[in-house]
């Protein structure tokens, strides 16, 4: 192991007794790196069970496990196990890194160490219902860590770690103070975000959002009439049969974007889309829910032939960015963490809006589809767009080497 990714900041939460340690911090601070020097620091005990479990087994299989398989190549006779993302040494002891999304697989019986990695997109009852259970028999220890998502149970098990309980302890930290990423690294970052997001991501703040999916939403700020529009025309458009919906935008040359006209059909489908959509505005950049590559909605051929066949220019990727990564770039255009605003709305653009204003999100971050179904559709229109032409950069390299 390094000394260098041993600073003083990690050697404190590493030396301290509490048997609850709750690490809340920036993206690139070097959480998974923390996550394993937490669990190998102390002498492992024969027949010993220490665990990571993260949101999803590809997460970690694709970050955590291959720094942690190279480090097990120092340990004698450790019988490496690639499916189960499971090392077994010579004592009996076995570490091994758990997606929570398969409950079944972490029942059991006692486990000595378990880190919860990112744990706010970790379902609370996993913790509480089925790992806790299994610490109490070993009077075990547990280690929760992440980047800050509202107000939730990461916030809870951080504010226990405040309180005067010697059991529990937690540390808040920037990821400057990380010592991966220079300052001048994250002045780049805050341009490509939002307030809130730059806040949360790297100085791990606890930002309240409501439940607002376009948190940055103002309607005294954002809907107003265009003075004049541009040649540089598109739609978005989400696929369904209630509601077939369509937003109509222009960019201006300094990259702010103006939706001035939609469409929004009930019990309808594509084809019936596209020919309202030609009344308005044809043969123009079309900019579709990527599912309809290979997906219809009431005929043999797919979403995009069909706005093909109409005379648009579809322009998709094969699958739509993470929910999350979109709702930030439309937050961002919104207004962005230096206070800019980028996109604006006409006044008779009423789903659009009654979208932006309402539509919720739900617990892990994602927007809520269940709570009004009538709601998302002008919402997702808008922010396909956004998220082909104006993403929110990653700027950062996803894993670290030791």
């Amino acid at each position: 192991m390094n000394n260098w990714l041993i600073n003083e900041k990690r050697k404190k939460i590493l030396s301290h007794p509490a048997r609850q340690k709750v690490v809340v911090a920036g993206r690139r601070w070097g959480k998974s790196i923390l996550s394993l020097m937490w669990l190998l620091t102390k002498e492992i005990q024969p027949g010993e069970r220490r665990w990571i479990v993260g949101p999803t087994y590809r997460q970690l299989k694709t970050t955590t496990w291959p720094i942690l398989r190279s480090i097990m190549r120092q340990f004698d006779n450790a019988k490496v196990n690639e499916s189960e993302l499971s090392i077994k040494l010579s004592n009996d002891a076995e570490i091994s890194l758990k997606g929570a999304e398969q409950e079944n697989n972490l029942r059991g019986s006692g486990i000595n160490m378990v880190c919860m990695e990112e744990y706010s997109y970790i379902k609370p009852h996993v913790y509480e219902e089925i790992i806790y259970p299994m610490l109490t028999t070993t009077q075990g220890e547990t280690l929760f860590i992440g980047t800050p998502n509202s107000f939730d149970h990461l916030y809870d098990a951080y504010l226990r770690g405040q309180g005067n309980d010697p059991d529990w302890k937690s540390w808040q930290y920037t990821t400057v103070e990380g010592g991966f990423v220079s300052q001048e690294e994250i002045n780049k970052a805050k341009k490509t975000m939002d307030e809130n997001t730059f806040k949360t991501e790297f100085l791990a703040d606890f930002v309240s959002t409501g439940n607002r999916a376009a948190y940055n939403f103002d309607r005294k700020v954002h809907v107003k009439q265009a003075e004049e529009l541009t040649a540089n025309l598109f739609w978005g458009v989400d696929f369904n049969v209630d509601y077939m919906t369509a937003v109509l935008g222009c960019e201006y040359s300094d990259g702010t974007i103006h939706y001035f006209d939609e469409i929004r059909q009930s019990n309808s489908n594509t084809e019936q889309l596209a020919q309202a959509m030609k009344k308005i505005a044809p043969n123009i950049n079309c900019y579709p829910d990527s599912a309809g590559r290979s997906r219809s909605t009431t005929s043999n051929k797919s979403d995009h032939i069909i706005l093909m066949d109409n005379g648009y220019n579809v322009i998709a990727k094969k699958a739509n960015p993470p929910i999350i990564d979109r709702l930030n770039a439309l937050n961002r255009m919104l207004q962005d963490a230096d206070g800019r605003v980028r996109m604006t709305v006409d006044p008779k653009c009423k789903y659009l809006i009654k979208d932006l204003e309402q539509v919720q999100r739900s617990r892990d971050g994602k927007i809520d589809k269940v709570k009004d179904i009538s709601l998302t559709h002008a919402l997702d229109a808008c922010s396909y767009y956004i998220a082909m032409r104006h993403p929110v950069v990653k700027t950062f390299a996803q894993s670290t080497q030791w």
